[in-house]
């Protein structure tokens, strides 16, 4: 195979102080970065920062595609209360703590608001015409299209019971009343098997997961289709303005928990990003996210972890039953990211898939080394991905690690 991948980044104005967000500095960054590597696109936002937009969107500007980076259903502008996700327990979102607890500088509350919501549909749509008709951006790179995640909690993941969705639900033959009662009752099956069969003839955890449980499967398959419908009125909006779609996407074996089908989203957009990140401990990261789904449903349904790790060792590609402590003592096994990479590439063809290289030091978040971007750009070259996106801030991305993926990233000869 040949090394002529495309290579992004992303550039956050919400993952530094305010202070911090000065154009030079951050052009100097962007520019930094290109002194080793050649970027082919951007992506920058959340927070507007009007000179930084501008000067990124210019004609000088330092990289020819530049996106919005742009948070679809969290901290969203002037987002209130009322708009925010109810879980089943009839508790609003709660988001995230874990930036508060490693420093102030960030600000990013994951705390989500419910795509059925026509307030909060009419805000987050009305928010980014503003945008894209202010700056000459490319297109938009759409991020927080989701449900909230394990990291939040298993019982604030299994949203949302507002009554824009009971009435959603409802027109399509859903009684959300039903799925309460079933959570509240721990009635989830894991071990059902079809007649006849065993639990491994079923293709993937989900098919496994609807077989046994068919109304929680109804539920989760609902939550993807308000979430596949917000992003297709995005793509109507933006493909009006002569402008292009592209997605930040939870990791394949997590994105039906939170309301994400790379198959059906594909149709919307021109490249996507699946998040796998095997590092850092905040949300997106299979490390923090992974354990997080496992503690949250042995809780739930009052089970030791254990089972849960062997439902999955059956039900899921390239999941071992180790896994949970290797990722907790240090990162996510390479096989399964490879996997994940894979699965990426085939559920979205022919949309190109660049996988995220989580590059970036936060304090007690991450502090990635050059050996680790070495591991995930070969597990990305062997799983057949069209690139990659520095993620998920050049203004925190060591020089080391830049270096590293310049030097993983040169053009590799065929191979006979």
């Amino acid at each position: 195979m040949t090394g002529n991948w495309k290579i992004g980044a992303q550039l956050s104005t919400s993952h530094s102080p305010r202070s911090a967000l000065d154009p030079s500095r951050m052009l100097d960054a962007v520019q930094r970065v290109r002194e080793a590597i050649n970027l082919d696109l951007l992506a920058v936002g959340f927070r507007e920062a009007p000179e930084v937009f501008r000067q990124l969107c210019a004609p000088s500007r330092p990289v020819d595609d530049v996106y919005l980076w742009y948070g679809v259903l969290s901290d969203i502008e002037g987002m209130e209360d009322s708009d925010l996700v109810v879980n089943w327990k009839g508790e609003r979102s709660r988001g995230w703590g874990g930036w508060a607890e490693k420093g102030g500088e960030v600000e990013e509350t994951f705390r989500f608001a419910c795509p059925n919501n026509p307030a909060v549909r009419q805000k987050t749509l009305r928010r980014l015409r503003e945008l894209l008709g202010r700056y000459a951006f490319k297109g938009v790179f759409l991020d927080k299209i989701r449900f909230p995640s394990p990291a939040n909690g298993i019982d604030e993941a299994l949203s949302c019971f507002r009554d824009h969705c009971r009435r959603e639900a409802k027109a399509v033959g859903l009684d959300l009343d039903a799925v309460v009662k079933m959570l509240a009752d721990r009635a989830i099956e894991l071990d059902a098997a079809p007649a006849g069969g065993s639990r491994a003839d079923f293709a993937s955890w989900p098919d496994a997961f609807a077989f046994a449980n068919p109304l929680l499967s109804r539920f989760l398959r609902f939550r993807a289709d308000s979430v596949t419908s917000l992003v297709a009125r995005i793509a109507d909006d933006v493909g009006a303005l002569g402008r292009t779609v592209s997605l930040d996407l939870f990791s394949p074996f997590l994105a039906p928990i939170v309301g994400q089908s790379y198959r059906r989203l594909s149709q919307h957009c021109a490249w996507a990003k699946p998040m796998t990140y095997r590092t850092a401990l905040g949300p997106a990261s299979l490390r923090l996210e992974i354990p997080a789904l496992i503690e949250g449903v042995a809780r739930l349904l009052n089970i030791g972890e254990a089972r849960v790790v062997d439902w999955c060792a059956r039900h899921v590609s390239s999941f071992e039953r180790e896994m949970l402590s290797r990722t907790r003592d240090s990162a996510v096994p390479l096989p399964f990211i490879r996997a994940e990479i894979e699965a990426a590439v085939r559920a979205m063809r022919p949309v190109p898939v660049y996988f995220g290289l989580e590059l970036v030091s936060q304090p007690g978040i991450i502090d990635i080394k050059p050996a680790q971007v070495f591991d995930m750009v070969n597990a990305g070259r062997a799983a057949n991905a069209a690139g990659l996106i520095i993620s998920w801030d050049l203004m925190h991305a060591p020089l080391d690690g830049v270096k590293a993926l310049a030097e993983a990233a040169k053009p590799r000869p065929l191979v006979d």
